[in-house]
């Protein structure tokens, strides 16, 4: 096992990675057209020292800056940008300054900008990323970068940084475990589910008649205490996303009271009186129309419509409302306004690392379900690998998932979703099998799995006899409930056997049998996109609260995240297993060295062998 990690020592990565830079520079050879560049990243290798405590000399920044040539970035984007267009900053420079603000933990641009400029404390970012100090970008310098590249150039970058750490024997893509996690926009959630792009230009005719109407009457009944009340005008929702059962709310066009004018009225009070047509009436009485709030973007006074903006609109259109389980009390849902990010992360138990492999986004109310397959396309148009196991929760309980995993070549282990099914035992009896997709023996006991057959896709299960070991009391009440006597299968070496074929239950029956001990030992290893999650919000906090406010930079960011923690991750491991080495290698300690492997179930071990075979 020393010898296996020997292999991620620092020495032994900054060897191989010579060799896999010059290789990807070799594949992307695209002429960068644009040559009036502000900033010049040039890759320089450099000597990085680890301490004994696992600190790392100038920080993982540098160390990422030192190992790995980020030039193939300028290749890559280079159908973004013209030769006819002003100077610009070279891509790798801003590419590297947006990966070290997240990995040294600055989440507000602005203030980030800010140590930039610093003499002292942006002076290592400074160098390392190719940037002069009189050509220092700004925040909107980032944000048009990041929308210029878009989510798809990102993506490339990541699986480039993905298909590095495969060369390194880092990631080998035989269980991967699908998780999604719900990431809010920076915009308000206002109440509305069923907005749509109508939200924003309502248009509401014969208004001002109606309001005049209204405006009369409150004149006409002064006596009943009518002046300084408010007045709310209402128009229902021209919206078409409602369901049937759902009532559509009333909008509100804008809201005003009379009240005595004090000297002359203002402009604003004037042009509402006139706009009405009451504004002799008003001047008589010496009253004026007090706006309070309007929603009211344009008037028509020939044809008498308006044109509203929903109020119930937000800033961010393309956000939905997602729900989860409330992390402080897992009995309630939470609501979460924005999108949901379901990363996809290679699960090495011989390393004990969990690296993202990757990541797709969609609205926060989207199906999760279809993500796994748009996962692995992804991760299938980028790398040439096998993947052995695909682990997911119930989200992913599909028929359509398993046939795409199991046409791959791959093994399912998804949480199954009862749905509607009833559970009790009495039910299960009589429908034939438990939740598990074992069946009952004609006895009544439940028989256990006894292999599966590939080629006929069907899992054997048989009673191997277990009657033979009850007492004599339950053996004869079994008998007296069921009424079978000497059961017929007794002769049989395996006792009563039968057949269930994926084909009749796809979701149900396994290649490994649902309830077993293996399956239970794969499925422990799904937590493993669970902390890839929590990571992202909690530790390198890209998806706490990010400041976006549309589906395309929400994407970007979610790719972002992806990229900061495969690198993250990855370089950790070489630290932690460099400064392993070398204590060990001090001690010479053979107890330590056993403390080097990691438990792995021989199970999962035999299986991923048949796998390969």
């Amino acid at each position: 096992m020393v010898n296996r990690l020997n292999q991620f020592t620092i020495a032994s990565v900054a060897k191989k990675l010579n060799e896999i830079n010059t290789n990807i520079l070799l594949s992307h050879q695209r002429p960068f057209p644009n040559l009036a560049l502000l900033s010049h990243y040039r890759f320089k290798k450099r000597f990085v020292k680890i301490f004994e405590n696992g600190d790392i000399e100038g920080g993982l920044c540098r160390m990422i800056a030192s190992l790995i040539d980020f030039s193939f970035i300028r290749s890559l984007v280079a159908d973004r940008y013209s030769d006819m267009g002003p100077p610009c900053y070279d891509p790798p420079s801003l590419f590297l300054l947006e990966l070290f603000r997240f990995i040294d933990g600055h989440l507000n641009m602005s203030r980030f900008c800010e140590v930039l400029r610093d003499d002292d404390r942006g002076r290592s970012y400074r160098k390392l990323s190719g940037i002069e100090t009189n050509n220092i970008p700004c925040q909107a310098t980032f944000s048009n970068f990041k929308l210029r590249l878009g989510a798809a150039r990102y993506n490339e970058i990541f699986h480039v940084l993905v298909g590095i750490f495969k060369q390194l024997e880092m990631i080998t893509f035989n269980i991967l475990a699908h998780d999604g996690t719900l990431y809010p926009t920076w915009a308000r959630y206002k109440d509305c589910t069923y907005f749509c792009a109508q939200c924003a230009c309502v248009t509401v005719e014969d208004v001002i008649a109606k309001v005049k109407n209204r405006i009369c009457y409150r004149l006409d009944h002064m006596a009943d205490d009518n002046l300084g009340s408010e007045v709310r005008v209402y128009v229902d929702c021209p919206g078409n996303n409602f369901p049937q059962d759902v009532k559509k709310p009333k909008i509100e066009l804008f809201t005003f009271k009379l009240a005595f004018c004090d000297g002359e009225p203002t402009d604003e009070q004037k042009n509402t009186a006139i706009l009405f047509g009451v504004d002799e009436e008003l001047s008589r009485q010496q009253l004026c129309i007090n706006a309070i709030r309007s929603n009211v973007t344009n008037i028509n006074a020939n044809s008498s419509s308006m044109t509203i903006c929903c109020p119930k609109l937000p800033k961010d259109t393309d956000a939905r409302i997602g729900v989860r389980r409330d992390p402080q009390n897992p009995d309630k849902k939470q609501k979460i306004f924005g999108y949901n990010a379901v990363l996809s992360t290679s699960v090495e138990l011989s390393l004990k690392i969990e690296l993202p492999v990757a990541v797709t986004k969609i609205a926060g109310n989207a199906d999760e379900a279809k993500l796994i397959i748009a996962n692995k396309k992804q991760i299938a148009s980028h790398h040439n690998c096998q993947v052995h196991i695909d682990i997911a929760d119930a989200k992913y309980d599909a028929i359509d998932n398993y046939n795409y995993v199991r046409a791959s070549g791959s093994i399912p282990i998804i949480d199954y979703n009862v749905r509607n099914e009833k559970l009790a035992k009495q039910d299960l009896i009589a429908r034939g099998y438990d939740q598990n997709g074992w069946p009952f023996a004609p006895c009544g006991l439940l028989c256990r799995p006894n292999g599966f057959d590939q080629k006929c896709q069907r899992a054997t299960f048989c009673c191997f006899k277990q009657c033979l070991k009850l007492r004599h009391h339950a053996l004869e009440d079994l008998q007296s409930r069921f009424d079978v006597g000497c059961c017929p299968h007794i002769e049989n070496k395996t006792g009563f056997a039968k057949h269930m074929y994926v084909k009749d239950h796809p979701r149900l029956v396994n290649e490994i049998p649902r309830g077993s001990k293996l399956y239970k030992n794969i499925k422990k290893t799904r937590s493993a996109s669970e902390r890839a999650n929590s990571t992202l919000k909690e530790h390198i906090k890209i998806l706490h609260k990010p400041r976006i406010l549309n589906a395309p930079r929400a994407d970007i960011c979610a790719q972002i995240a992806a990229i900061v923690l495969l690198l993250s991750r990855a370089f950790s491991f070489i630290v932690r297993t460099t400064c392993r080495i070398r204590k060990l290698l001090k001690s010479n300690d053979s107890a330590g060295k056993k403390d080097l492997m990691p438990y792995i179930p021989r199970s999962i071990l035999r299986l991923l062998q048949i796998q390969r075979e």
